[in-house]
């Protein structure tokens, strides 16, 4: 396997249906690359074997979701030279990875990754991927307004739709920080440590996925939750400042 897509989620069928449509419609188009699926639920929502290339670990519990943890139990059973986190209510336009693969093996000190589009539907087809294509919003709010610039180009904070890591330099870095919860902050954290002070961060506007339309979720997006993660992520930004002028 070239590429492992690790998958976290709660309670997201239509979703769901969506990634395993398109991903087991592609399969000859995507050789080199696994789904991992790692259910956070009472109960699984998939009885029987999802397909070619996946894998399904259901984690039986309730309460915050915490996606870190999800995404580094999902970490152990990859295989992948490359590792992503993906999140389950993306889809790309081209249906494959064939031009991210191309651009993130071109260089060992890039971490390439692409852009996010608003598609105002829950679920699409495939035969609907153009017509949606064209459709699509940027979302304004976090990839055009003033601060959310400042924060790229003034402060140093890396955000990533999909960012392909190498696996090793992943785990040398610590994986995902499991003490976020909720939704926020623990993508930027993790791409921050992997790039260090060797490695860059490019956004590739040939690299394009389709953000499909959900509502907000209890022990996810909580305000209190979202707090809690941007003050830890501040803290670890500020330990890093403190430790990096000091020669460490």
């Amino acid at each position: 396997m070239t590429l492992s897509l690790l998958v976290a989620y709660r309670n997201r069928p239509l979703h769901l249906k969506c990634l395993l449509d398109w991903f087991t419609k592609t399969v000859h188009i995507n050789p080199g690359i696994e789904l991992v699926l790692i259910e956070s639920s009472p109960k699984p929502s998939l009885v029987k074997d999802p397909g070619k290339n996946i894998k399904y670990v259901h984690v039986q519990e309730d309460g915050n979701f915490n996606k870190a943890r999800l995404l580094n139990i999902g970490l152990g059973y990859s295989v992948g030279k490359l590792v992503s986190s993906y999140d389950v209510d993306l889809v790309p336009i081209d249906l494959s990875f064939k031009k991210h693969l191309l651009l993130a093996e071109e260089s060992d000190i890039l971490l390439v990754s692409g852009y996010r589009l608003n598609c105002g539907k829950e679920y699409i087809n495939v035969e609907e991927i153009e017509r949606e294509r064209l459709q699509a919003a940027i979302c304004v709010k976090e990839e055009c307004c003033e601060s959310f610039l400042r924060e790229q180009l003034v402060e140093g904070h890396r955000y990533g739709v999909i960012p392909l890591f190498n696996r090793e330099r992943l785990i040398k870095a610590g994986a995902w920080d499991e003490r976020f919860e909720g939704w926020g902050a623990e993508d930027k954290d993790v791409i921050e440590r992997y790039l260090g002070g060797t490695r860059h961060l490019v956004r590739c506007p040939d690299l394009i996925y389709l953000h499909l339309k959900h509502e907000e979720a209890a022990g996810w997006n909580d305000l209190a939750l979202t707090r809690k993660n941007d003050s830890l992520y501040y803290e670890k930004r500020a330990l890093r400042e403190i430790m990096i002028k000091e020669g460490q």
